[in-house]
């Protein structure tokens, strides 16, 4: 079995530039079309999400505000303090900055994307 991911936003030509300087996501492919059938499909990881663009008259509909998605995006990665300082530099929304849990053990951050979803880093040790 194997899952991806599926992300409305409101521009999928944009968005695919952004989380490429975001989270260093490999660009697949993407379409350029001046419809709202736009799509880009990118891996992290093993990973794949493909990032759509909002089409109401398909119930594709992009978060509002943050936190009205119901869905939370998890990455694990080996250095979450240079994906959190990239996070800030490309204008990522903290909601939690990095914290140490040494029961766990784990380091974690939350923030949200431009495109109000939200994504928590995690660094097990």
């Amino acid at each position: 079995m194997r899952v991806e991911v599926n992300m409305v936003v409101s521009n999928a030509k944009q968005a695919s530039e952004y989380y490429d300087k975001l989270l260093k996501a490999e660009i697949m492919s993407k379409t350029d079309e001046t419809t709202e059938m736009n799509e880009t499909i990118m891996k992290l990881g093993d990973t794949e999400i493909r990032v759509l663009n909002e089409n109401k008259e398909y119930g594709l509909i992009a978060p509002a505000e943050v936190g009205t998605g119901s869905l939370w995006l998890n990455l694990i990665v080996d250095d979450i303090e240079m994906y959190f300082d990239n996070v800030v530099r490309e204008g990522g929304k903290v909601i939690s900055p990095i914290q140490d849990f040494p029961e766990i053990p784990a380091k974690n951050a939350v923030f949200s994307d431009k495109y109000n979803h939200v994504w928590v880093i995690n660094q097990k040790y």
